[in-house]
């Protein structure tokens, strides 16, 4: 073949090349995930709670792309921390409320020592809203919609409150406004939010968990991609005075590639600011 003949078969081939490339290495990224450890000073924390460790759980979307071997590494690997509380923050299913027993199943094999509890993500309801509550309900798992749910730990109450989804500004504030109506004043607050912006509406909730970005799902750097471009938190530890966020880049996948946003189960270690 002359050099011209074999450009011309590099070009016509290349399509084929970089999408087979690209779906071997989706697919090998499918599987895999993180474990990131953050200490996390917290205003306010009462000295009681000095030590608290949640693991942070969102984004599952068990579905399509995240179903099988890698479900089971997730209990597994959620319950050998052997923390607190197991805090889930929305996108259980990815899609089909077909996949929702399997992941009622995964919610119920979670071990947190003081409870498990999750909200709502916008894959959740794509299908059906109403059904998707109400299975979940039904299930028996601990589900807050707009709702708050106490434990006691080391004799200090802690209140987990929960959002329903939302993605405008205006709904976020709402959603806050009725979190705060339902606060216990003697209680530690915690708030789980799917979409991070609630952050910027929770002026007087000392931590608050998210997810939704998937840590930007296609970054060049940590600073340059998707992340900043659609959210104005995507990754990590946050902090306003007197407040935290953390956003998980979540632990499954709705789409098949991520570039420097790895998918990962957050293991939160809380210490008085």
């Amino acid at each position: 073949m002359t050099r011209r003949e074999w450009i011309k078969a590099g070009v016509t081939l290349a399509p084929a090349v970089l999408t087979a490339g690209g779906a071997i290495f989706g697919e090998r990224q499918l599987e895999q995930f993180r474990l990131r450890r953050l200490i996390l000073p917290i205003s306010g924390l009462p000295p009681s709670l000095d030590g608290l460790t949640i693991a942070h759980v969102s984004d599952v979307h068990v579905g399509h792309f995240t179903r099988g071997a890698v479900l089971e590494r997730i209990v597994r690997t959620t319950n050998d921390l052997k923390v607190d509380l197991v805090l889930m923050t929305g996108d259980l299913i990815n899609l089909a409320l077909r996949d929702l027993p399997v992941g009622i199943d995964l919610v119920r094999g979670l071990r947190g020592r003081e409870g498990v509890f999750l909200c709502e993500g916008n894959h959740d309801l794509m299908e059906d809203p109403v059904k998707f509550r109400r299975e979940v309900r039904r299930a028996g798992l601990p589900f807050l919609l707009e709702e708050g749910s106490s434990v006691a730990v080391h004799g200090t109450s802690i209140q987990v409150l929960g959002t329903a989804w939302s993605h405008t500004d205006v709904d976020h504030a709402e959603s806050m406004e009725r979190l705060r109506a339902l606060r216990d004043p003697k209680a530690f607050h915690i708030v789980l939010a799917h979409h991070p912006h609630a952050f910027d509406f929770a002026d007087d909730f000392p931590l608050v968990l998210a997810g939704h970005t998937h840590g930007g799902q296609l970054m060049l750097t940590q600073d340059i991609g998707c992340g900043p471009w659609m959210f104005r938190y995507w990754s990590g530890e946050y902090r306003r005075p007197g407040r935290t966020l953390v956003v998980s880049n979540g632990v499954g996948n709705w789409f098949p590639v991520r570039i420097n946003a790895p998918a990962e189960i957050l293991h939160l270690t809380l210490r008085p600011a």
